[in-house]
């Protein structure tokens, strides 16, 4: 292999490479007769630029231009890229697959979209019809509750019947009944989480709204609705973190039930408190339910208040304090000069 390195620093170093490059060409020429040689110009990493029969395999990745007999550049090879640009390469290819993928996604769902609903109306009742599937499921684990409590309200008067009279409670009916209020609070538990599906449904919903009305390009509504809520809010359901906080909301909240309640005859739990009010035409019941479906969720302090009518077993609640127990809840829990 012949080398003729050079540093091109100064028009006479380039002259004198010129004639260099010209008396190799033709040496090339005079290795065989009517056998093409060829000339390659490529620089090493020290900037030195060679003219060889061949590319060392050392230089192979370098950039290099093939030269004709004649020294006129024919071809230019790139130098080979490095392992960090080829990573780049194809995590920018791989950004613009997932990017088609994602774009042909919400097309389709788009088309389906435009086919499934043909009015605003029609997307509401398919929100009002989830979030009533949802209604459900929340009485009837009410109604799991309210056969629970009762089991509970029994098992306390069997314990209050033995203690009148001398005798010890036996341990199994002690367990029973810690069972039973673990079963009420998961119960309850439950019933904060499908209110967060319900909230969940009409986050989602009002997003799917806004998008199709831009998809049929439909004009704003004349009267302006008020922007919906996008967190839960409840006045009888109160979150709270951390451990002081927690405990500091629940001594408030044992407070409150009991300021609106019979306090003689109150059951009380670990993270459970059921009390009791009643007067000619109605028994009431309030429960205050210390919430978590797992350590790493957040907690929630949970009022429900149920009814029943003595005279027609309704459950519905006919007296106009219950409202006003639902509502105050929240407020005379947090305060607006709590610590953060």
């Amino acid at each position: 292999m012949t080398s003729i390195p050079r540093r091109m620093t100064s028009p006479h170093q380039a002259l004198s490479l010129t004639l260099a490059v010209a008396a190799g060409v033709l040496a090339f020429g005079w290795l065989g007769v009517g056998q093409a040689q060829q000339l390659f110009r490529w620089v090493d990493e020290h900037g030195e630029v060679h003219y060889t029969d061949q590319v060392p395999a050392a230089q192979a990745d370098k950039a290099r231009a093939r030269l004709s007999e004649e020294g006129v550049q024919v071809e230019e090879v790139p130098r080979a890229p490095t392992e960090e640009e080829i990573q780049k390469a194809t995590e920018l290819e791989r950004q613009k697959a997932e990017e088609q993928k994602r774009r042909a996604a919400q097309v389709a769902a788009d088309e389906k979209l435009l086919k499934t609903y043909s009015t605003i109306e029609d997307l509401e009742l398919a929100r009002n019809g989830k979030v009533a599937a949802v209604d459900a499921v929340i009485q009837v684990k009410r109604d799991g509750v309210r056969v629970e409590t009762k089991r509970l309200l029994d098992l306390h008067a069997k314990m209050n019947e033995l203690k009148k009279t001398g005798k010890p409670v036996p341990e199994g009916l002690m367990d029973d009944a810690g069972k039973s209020v673990s079963r009420i609070r998961q119960g309850y538990a439950e019933v904060v989480d499908n209110e967060y599906r319900k909230q969940a449904i009409r986050n989602e919903f009002e997003d799917i709204i806004a998008h199709y009305r831009k998809l049929r390009r439909l004009p704003k509504p004349e009267q302006p609705q008020e922007p919906a809520e996008s967190e839960l809010k409840l006045s009888i359901l109160v979150p709270c973190k951390g451990e002081k906080q927690c405990n500091k909301y629940w001594e408030r909240a044992n407070e409150y039930v009991r300021s609106h309640s019979d306090v003689t005859k109150e059951v009380a739990g670990a993270g459970l408190l059921i009390a009791f009010q009643q007067d000619e035409r109605e028994d009431r019941s309030l429960t205050l339910s210390w919430t978590q479906t797992a350590p790493d969720r957040p907690v929630h302090l949970y009022l429900d208040v149920q009814c029943k009518t003595r005279l027609t077993a309704s459950l519905y609640c006919t007296n106009p304090t219950i409202p006003q127990i639902r509502d105050g809840f929240q407020t005379a829990i947090v305060r607006a000069d709590d610590p953060e």
